[in-house]
C-alpha cells in the first residue's frame, strides 16, 4: 500500500498542478474583456505606441508624474506572477503585490465597488494575452510623497472600502447604470472635484473636476451646469460617438474614455448609465451664467476681411486668426460641416465654447483631438507649432465672443503657456526679422 500511494501521489500532485494551470475558459475571458473594456484598463496601463497593458502610460497630478504600470501576463514585468488575492487587494484595496501602498492614480476608490468576480474576470482577461517583457518607468515623486506609507493617512480620510451592493428599490437598469457609473467606468475619477487632500469631494458627486490640462464637466442633471436638458438618447449617442449635434463633440481625457471604452460597449449599458446619471442630485454652479449648450449663433464676423492690408488685420487678430486657421472645417461663421458621427462641429451651441472657463478650447487647439473609433477616425490638427501663445490666445477669445460665452473670453498668453508646457507640446520656431516673406 505504501508502495502505491508513493507511486499515485506524485500523479495526482501533477494532475492538480496541471488543472491549476488550466486557462480560464472562453465565458471568462469574454466577460473579462468587456470588463477591461469598461474598467478603461487600457488608459493607463498602454501608452499611444506601445504594447497592449504594458504600462508607461504618464499620469500627470499636481505632485508629479506617475506611471502606469504593466499589467500584462509577463512573470517578470507583469501580473503573471500575481496570485488571485494580490491582483484583487491591488484593485480594490490599493495594495501593490509586495504589500506597497498605491496611490490613488489607480482609482480604487472606485474599483473597491467591483466585485471580487468581476476583478478575477479582468485578471483571465489579461493572463489570456501574449506577455510584454518590458519594465515600466519608475514613478519617482519628490519628498514626501515618495513615501507611499503615507497613502494609509489618506485613505483614512477618502477611502471607504466595499463591493457596491444592488438596491432592491431600484430597476435593473438603474442598478448596472449605478455600478458602470460608481465603480467600473469610475465617471467620478474626473467628474467629481477633489478636496483639500485630493480625495473625491462626496458632498458634490459628479458636479465637475479640474483635470489639469482639462475641465471634466459637470455631469449631474442641473440644467444650467450639468446635463439635465440633454435627452436620454443624446446622452447614449455622445457615449457611445463623442459627438451630438448641437450639444458637444469629445476631447481631451473624455474622448480616451471614448476611444478606448465607452464605444464598446453595448446600448443598454449606456441607455443604464444614462438612466443614472439622470437621477443623481442635480448640483448647480455659479460660476456658469448659462446652459454651455445655449450660447452662440452663427457670426458674419469674416465679412470685411477679404482684400484688407496687413495693418487692418492687425487691428483684429483674432478674427484673422480664425479665418486663417479655423474657418476650413469649422466654417466662416462658425457652423461646422455635416451632422452626426464625421461632422465637423458647429462652434456655437456647443458645450465647450459655452463653458465657463476656457481651458479645454485651448488644450484643443494645441493638443488636438484625435478619437479613434470603430467607425473611423476623428481628427483635429495640433497648431501647437503654428501659433504662439498669444495668438492662440487671440483666437480663443475670438471663438468665445463671436461663437460661445463672452464673459470665458479672458485668456491671456501666460495661461496658454502654462497650458502648453503641462500638454508637453513645441513652440513654432521663432522667426526673425530678416527672414519675414
Amino acid at each position: 500500500m505504501k508502495k502505491f500511494l508513493m507511486a499515485v501521489l506524485p500523479l495526482v500532485a501533477s494532475l492538480g498542478a496541471q488543472a491549476a494551470e488550466q486557462p480560464a475558459d472562453s465565458a471568462l475571458i469574454s466577460r473579462g474583456e468587456y470588463l477591461a473594456h469598461a474598467a478603461d484598463c487600457t488608459a493607463c496601463h498602454t501608452t499611444a505606441k506601445g504594447k497592449a497593458f504594458g504600462g508607461g502610460y504618464p499620469v500627470g497630478t499636481p505632485f508629479g508624474v506617475i506611471y502606469g504600470t504593466n499589467i500584462s501576463s509577463d512573470k517578470q514585468h507583469g501580473i503573471g506572477a500575481w496570485t488571485d488575492d494580490q491582483f484583487v487587494a491591488a484593485v480594490r484595496d490599493g495594495v501593490g503585490k509586495d504589500g506597497e501602498q498605491l496611490y490613488p492614480a489607480m482609482p480604487y476608490d472606485s474599483f473597491t465597488k467591483m466585485s471580487r468576480d468581476d476583478v478575477l474576470a479582468i485578471k483571465a482577461y489579461l493572463m489570456s494575452l501574449p506577455p510584454v517583457a518590458e519594465a515600466s518607468p519608475k514613478t519617482d515623486l519628490p519628498f514626501p510623497f515618495n513615501q507611499r506609507w503615507g497613502m494609509t493617512f489618506w485613505k483614512f480620510f477618502n477611502f471607504k472600502a466595499g463591493e457596491l451592493k444592488p438596491d432592491p428599490s431600484q430597476t435593473a437598469e438603474w442598478n448596472q447604470g449605478r455600478y458602470l457609473v460608481e465603480a467600473l467606468a469610475h465617471c467620478g475619477t474626473c467628474h467629481t472635484p477633489r478636496n483639500l487632500t485630493m480625495g473625491m469631494d462626496t458632498k458634490k458627486p459628479f458636479a465637475g473636476g479640474d483635470l489639469g490640462s482639462f475641465v471634466a464637466y459637470n455631469i449631474t442633471p442641473d440644467k444650467v451646469a450639468g446635463i439635465g436638458n440633454w435627452t436620454q438618447a443624446e446622452l447614449v449617442t455622445y457615449l457611445k460617438t463623442g459627438h451630438v449635434d448641437g450639444r458637444a463633440s469629445a476631447s481631451g481625457p473624455m474622448a480616451e474614455a471614448i476611444e478606448h471604452s465607452l464605444q464598446y460597449l453595448p446600448d443598454t449599458d449606456l441607455t443604464a448609465i444614462a438612466t443614472y446619471l439622470q437621477s443623481v442630485p442635480a448640483l448647480a454652479d455659479d460660476k456658469q451664467p448659462g446652459s454651455r449648450s445655449s450660447f452662440g449663433k452663427p457670426s458674419d464676423g469674416y465679412v470685411g476681411l477679404r482684400g484688407q492690408s496687413p495693418l487692418v488685420l492687425a487691428q483684429d487678430p483674432g478674427r484673422a486668426l480664425f479665418m486663417g486657421n479655423c474657418a476650413t472645417c469649422h466654417g466662416a461663421k462658425g457652423q461646422g460641416a455635416g451632422s452626426g458621427f464625421g461632422a465637423y462641429p458647429a462652434l456655437f451651441n456647443h458645450t465647450t465654447t459655452g463653458a465657463a472657463d476656457a481651458k479645454n478650447v485651448v488644450s484643443v487647439i494645441l493638443g488636438s483631438v484625435n478619437r479613434r473609433m470603430e467607425k473611423g477616425d476623428i481628427l483635429m490638427p495640433s497648431f501647437a507649432e503654428d501659433l504662439t501663445d498669444e495668438q492662440v490666445a487671440q483666437v480663443t477669445n475670438y471663438v468665445f465672443t463671436q461663437f460661445g460665452n463672452p464673459a470665458a473670453a479672458t485668456v491671456d498668453a501666460k495661461q496658454v503657456a502654462k497650458l502648453r508646457d503641462d500638454l508637453g507640446q513645441r513652440r513654432p520656431p521663432v522667426v526673425l526679422e530678416g527672414d519675414k516673406l
